[in-house]
């Protein structure tokens, strides 16, 4: 069954203005750049922003379910990028939709899971670069937010055409089904049938065409039964390991169960 956007937008629009209004601008700034030409920019090392950069976009994420944490996604007509900002219950300030503007002065850009991320630099020698903002006085500085709440429409795309500079933006896959999954045990019997959506799992093509799905244990779907017919996917996109394996390849993630439509 499909979400219903305008009633959980009016929900959430409603407890996201009553909370902060004062925090809310009656206008944003201008970009003074593309999320795609940032990402060009950034190189494989990372960065830390001097220039008092602005990036404008919708926030394409939601935590409503749990299986994003702590982040937000923010898209524009280019690409995207995933603001860390280290607090919970973000689709009461951020929800789907939100139009907002990114000030990125003093903030470390680098990339996991081939998504460019957004953050406080991290203490250490690990190989993330990239940590939550953490405080809602942060947050507050990073994400300016506008009153204007409007959905993105998510990219529809074919697997073969998908490449890493998409990773971080929300798409839309079609026409593929469950093959394999993490959930479940062979050894000890357990088949498809078996299959609930936590861990990863990979959908195919007619073609042989194959993309990843990972749903947190947290997420509030992840016992669920994985559907066993064909399916349309929807999430976030980002490239990277299956399972524990070596093997690497797309993955979504979903925001909600409803995000898999059965066709």
């Amino acid at each position: 069954m499909k979400r219903t956007i305008i009633l959980l937008l009016l929900t959430l629009v409603g407890c996201y203005n009553s909370t902060d209004k004062s925090h809310i601008m009656p206008t944003l700034h201008d970009p003074t750049t593309t999320i795609a030409a940032l990402r060009k920019n950034v190189g494989v090392r990372g960065a830390t922003i001097t220039e008092d950069i602005v990036l404008r976009g919708r926030v394409t994420s939601s935590d409503a379910e749990d299986n994003i944490y702590r982040s937000i996604f923010v898209e524009d007509d280019t690409a995207a990028v995933e603001v860390l900002l280290g607090l919970s219950s973000l689709e009461a300030h951020y929800p789907e939709g939100l139009e907002v503007a990114l000030h990125i002065k003093g903030c470390r850009l680098d990339y996991l899971r081939g998504v460019l991320q957004v953050g406080t630099e991290a203490i250490g020698s690990g190989a993330n670069t990239v940590d939550y903002i953490n405080s809602r006085e942060g947050a507050d500085r990073v994400v300016r937010r506008s009153s204007d709440v409007t959905p993105r429409e998510a990219m529809q795309v074919d697997i073969t055409d998908l490449s890493e500079d998409m990773c971080g933006r929300l798409v839309r896959i079609d026409g593929v089904m469950a093959v394999h999954s993490t959930s479940i045990d062979t050894l000890e019997g357990q088949t498809m049938a078996d299959a609930l959506w936590r861990g990863s799992a990979l959908f195919k093509t007619a073609d042989g065409d194959s993309i990843a799905v990972y749903t947190s244990n947290y997420a509030r779907y992840a016992d669920a039964p994985l559907p066993l017919s064909e399916v349309s996917l929807t999430g976030i996109l980002e490239w990277g390991a299956y399972g524990r394996s070596a093997a690497k390849c797309y993955h979504i993630t979903m925001r909600y169960e409803d995000d898999c439509d059965i066709m």
